[in-house]
This record gives structure tokens, sequence and C-alpha cells, in this order.
């Protein structure tokens, strides 16, 4: 042995670091092993894109009526096409096909139904000691999802006149031999919608309040339709047809707006894409921006990242259940509000704690203002508003290869669904805050303020954006998000690798949450 190996070895400092790199390197293998296990989790869940195409179709078909009114007839056959209802119905079926593999994988998760057997009948779910209690309420969960499939699609072939299909879809929500853990709570509208395509035809009581509470927009109003003219109420009936030609106007106008935009967007886009690639190339320029002269070590933006993830994860389950706590609720009695600050004070939390963990190793090393620039002049705003355009048909592209890599992969944004299910604006507002200013400030000075310098020290610049996009799309523990974040990344890393200004890449990721929250909220509308 070397006499400086020697020295080393005998060095107590030498031999304490090589112990507290041991242990970082055993938290990062158990930020890695959940990050899997969040990925593979998130396979069975419904994919955020199944959502909104079903959100979008709800539109599409409140919107219908406008087919036969001549001043709007050329937009509605432009926007909606020819076949609204049998394209409806084949989305819808595909997604109620999702859904029912979905719950028999969980099944097997569950070894309710063994591989290779038919779906066999479990009365007593909860009295089998093998059933998790997540693992069934995630059964639960999706059973109740998949109900509503089955109800909307039923009415769906009645419109069309196909009663036999119709009386299947619904007669599933029926299943007498069905779990008791399982139960449907949309049975008693299943009834009353087999009762009026029965035949013969037969009015259940409360059947109006059934149809009311369990359907929505173009669904509810088909089937009061069907109620009114078998009641005879024919005052009932024309008021209603009168505030169903409001909404469909209402309805092509948010289709127009979430369609039309977006193409449009993404065209100028494309030709901003086009024409900087063609510039770039003409005057020789480099694609990417140099890389940085990082002043802190690998080790130190690993121990960063490392101890953020873990504490987030942690703080994830701690903060909603302390929040809990405090107002004397169960987690399903949270109001739409009570939600939206739930959520504003975790994703804060581990905000927080990551500014703590940059602070600490940052202050250390003089010269990282260099590194994590915010100025207020130069071009930051064209290169935040550029780079949005040119994300548009980049992200769009990503994540049609996504579906077509990954058709069944699942998962998406926790958000979505409180979105959907909000309807004061002081949740909506708490959202926006989240969304638009809060993600996009700390995660734009973690993934392309810090870890993307850190990583263009070790990698070619192109290897470091890509790098860094991967690892910003993983954070989001979802598999169905993974490509599309990932091109996402790519265009924030090169922006802000060019613009060397922090504020480039928030204003492009607060453009793009907030126009995705925008999107919800007109496609919601349907509802």
């Amino acid at each position: 042995m070397s006499h400086s190996e020697t020295t080393a070895s005998a060095d107590p400092s030498s031999a304490w670091f090589s112990v507290r790199r041991g242990i970082l390197n055993l938290l990062s293998l158990l930020a890695i092993v959940i990050v899997g296990l969040s990925l593979s989790s998130s396979w069975f869940q419904p994919p955020p894109q199944t959502q909104l195409d079903l959100l979008q179709t709800d539109l599409a078909l409140q919107a219908s009526r406008t087919l036969d009114d001549p001043r709007y007839q050329d937009l509605a056959r432009a926007l909606l096409g020819q076949d609204v209802f049998k394209v409806a119905q084949n989305r819808y079926q595909q997604t109620a096909d999702n859904y029912t593999e979905r719950l028999k994988r969980l099944k097997r998760l569950a070894r309710l139904t063994p591989a290779g057997e038919s779906e066999a009948a479990s009365p007593e779910l909860a009295q089998s000691p093998e059933v998790d209690p997540a693992l069934l309420a995630s059964m639960q969960d999706l059973q109740t999802e998949l109900d509503a499939l089955w109800l909307r699609l039923g009415l769906l072939y009645a419109y069309q006149e196909d009663l036999e299909a119709a009386q299947q879809q619904w007669q599933q929500i029926i299943d007498l031999e069905r779990p008791v853990e399982l139960e449907s709570s949309q049975k008693g509208a299943a009834r009353v919608l087999q009762g009026l395509w029965g035949t013969p035809r037969r009015i259940w009581p409360e059947a109006e309040v059934q149809i009311r509470n369990h359907l929505d927009g173009w669904f509810e109003a088909v089937a009061l339709q069907q109620l009114y003219r078998l009641q005879q109420r024919s005052d009932s009936l024309n008021a209603l047809n009168q505030q169903q030609e409001k909404l469909a106007l209402a309805a092509l106008f948010r289709l127009a707006v979430v369609g039309g935009i977006p193409v449009l967007g993404a065209l100028l886009g494309l030709m901003l894409l086009l024409g900087w690639l063609g510039w770039s190339l003409w005057r020789k320029r480099p694609l990417l921006g140099p890389a940085w002269e990082v002043p802190w070590p690998g080790i130190g933006a690993q121990a960063v990242l490392t101890g953020w993830f873990l504490g987030f994860i942690a703080l994830n389950a701690l903060v909603p259940r302390l929040y809990i706590i405090i107002l004397g609720l169960g987690a399903r009695q949270l109001s739409p509000w009570q939600q939206a600050v739930a959520l504003f004070l975790t994703y804060n939390s581990g905000a927080v704690l990551g500014a703590g963990l940059l602070y600490r190793l940052l202050h250390t090393y003089p010269g990282w203002q260099r590194v994590l620039q915010v100025r207020l002049w130069g071009p930051w705003l064209l290169w935040g508003l550029c780079g949005y355009w040119v994300a548009l048909p980049l992200v769009v592209l990503a994540a049609a290869l996504s579906q077509l890599l990954l058709p069944q992969a699942g998962g998406g944004n926790p958000i979505l669904p409180l979105l959907l299910d909000s309807h004061g604006w002081g949740a909506r507002l708490v959202f926006l805050a989240v969304v638009s200013v809060c993600a996009p400030v700390f995660e734009e000075v973690l993934f392309r303020g810090f870890w993307l310098p850190t990583l263009s020290r070790y990698l070619p610049m192109g290897a470091a954006i890509g790098l860094s996009a991967f690892t910003f799309a993983l954070a989001h523990l979802n598999l169905s998000d993974l490509l599309p974040l990932t091109m996402l990344g790519v265009v924030l890393g090169v922006v802000y690798s060019h613009s060397r200004n922090l504020l480039a890449p928030i204003l492009l990721h607060s453009l793009w949450n907030t126009g995705s929250l925008v999107t919800l909220l007109v496609l919601g509308g349907a509802r």
C-alpha cells in the first residue's frame, strides 16, 4: 500500500466522507426504487388523456344540436364531423374496455381473479386478509368510474335505437354477483334507464332525482327527454329543449376555443421552430448554449435532489394528514376549497424544503449567482413566449408517440379531478396559484437553474439537457406523461441554455400550465 493510501485510510475525515457517501448512495437508490414503484402503480390508473378525450366528447355531444341549425351548421360540421354519436360511442366503448381491463389487473393483483381464469364472484372482499385496503380503495374508485361509463354508454346506444346493447350496459351495473364492497351507487339510475327504454316501458319512483344525481350534460338531457315524453309533460319537455339549444351553442363556442387556438398555436410554433433552425444553420450558430462553470460538486447536487425527493414524498403523505386532523374531517369529506388548500400547503412545504437544501449547498460556493441568474432586462420575454409556441407541436407529437408506445400507461396530474370537481372561483384561484406560479418558479430553479448546469459540467450539453428533462419528467411520477414532459423539459432546457435567465423558462412553464388549466375549465363546461 502506498504512503498516500495509508494516509487516506488513516484519516478519520476521509473515512467519515466515505461513510456519508455510502449513505447518500443508499438514499439515492431508495429514491430510484420509489420512482420505479410509483411508475408501476400509475399503470393501473386511468390516463389523463382519456379523461380529457371524454370531456371533449361530452362537449361535442352537447353541441350536436347545432348540426341542424342553418346559422351554425358549417362551423358545427367542421368541428364535430358528420357522425358525432358513432364517434362518441366508440370512444366511450374503448374507454370502458380499458377500465375493465385495469380492474381485472387490480383483482389479479389482489388475488381475487387467478391469471388465466374467469373473474370469480367474491361477495366479501374485505374479509379476505390478502386484500390490501389501499388496493381495495383503488378497485372501488375504478369500479365507480366504470359504472359511470356504462351508464352513459347505454344512453348512447339507446339514442341510436340499439336497445339491446343499451340494456346490456345497464345490466352490468346491476350485476347481482358483484362483491359487496364494489356495489354501485349508480344501480338505482341504471334501473331507471332500463325502465325508460324497456319493454314494456316503466317509470320508477324518484326517476328524475336519480337521473339528475348521476348524469349530466347531454346524457342527463336525453334521459329527461325520454322521461318527460312518457309522463306526457310537454311544458317540461319544451323548457328542456330550449335550455339545450342555448347550451349547444355555448358548447360549440367552447369547442372552437379548445380546438382552434391550440391548432393555430401549433402551426405558429412549427413555423418558429423551422425558422429558428434554418437561421441557426445559415448563420452557423450553435443550437444549444454553452456549458456553465459550476462551482459546486456533483455529489452536492446528488444530495440536494435525493434529499428533496425523499422529503417531498414524506411531506406529501404527512401534510394532508395533519391538515385533515386539524380540520377534524375524513379525507373524502373535504370540500374542493379545502382540497385546494391542502394541495397548496403540500406543494409549498416541499418547495420550501427544496429551497432550504439548495441554500445550504449554494451559499458555501461563491459565484453560484452567475449560474442561477434572474435578470429583468434582456430578451427573456421573447425566449419564453417563442418557446411556448414551439413546445406546442413538439409535446403533442411526444404525447402521440407515448400513446402509441404505451397505450395502457396510466397516471396523470392529480389536480385534474380536483379541478373538475371544483365549482367556486376560490378553489380555482388556489389551483391557479399552485400550477401557474409556485410550480414554475420552484421547478425551474431546481431542474433548469441547478440540475441542468450541474450535468453540463460532466456531460455534453445535449446529453445534459436530455437527462435533466428526463429527471424533470420522472419527478411527476406517472407513465402517461413521461414522454410529453421530457419533451417539454428539453424545450425548457434549450431556452435556458440560450437565455441564461431563469425568467425565460419560468414564463414558458407558467404559460404551459396556465393553458392546460384553462383548457380543463373550458372542457369541464360540458358538465
